[in-house]
């Protein structure tokens, strides 16, 4: 199963959970699977974030998939000016 590492500022919307194994295998899947489980991690929340897959950073993921070993990261967005 795909394994999330949060971040540690969103631990406080995941009851302290750090890491969690889910069952979702495209990002689409993945964000409505993290939001019926921790509800106060809003789809919003979520989608202003990349997403790194195995290491590699995907900006936009909106229509990613993943490997049943793969390891998710949420990053925060930099803006540069």
């Amino acid at each position: 199963m795909p394994k999330v590492i949060f971040p540690s500022n969103w631990q406080q919307y995941t009851n302290g959970t750090k890491e969690v194994a889910v069952a979702a295998g495209k990002y689409q899947d993945l964000v409505v699977e993290l939001h019926q489980r921790f509800p106060a991690l809003t789809r919003e929340m979520i989608e202003k974030h990349a997403l790194a897959i195995n290491g590699v950073m995907i900006l936009t993921p909106l229509l990613e998939s993943f490997e049943q070993d793969s390891e998710l990261l949420f990053v925060a967005r930099i803006a540069g000016g």
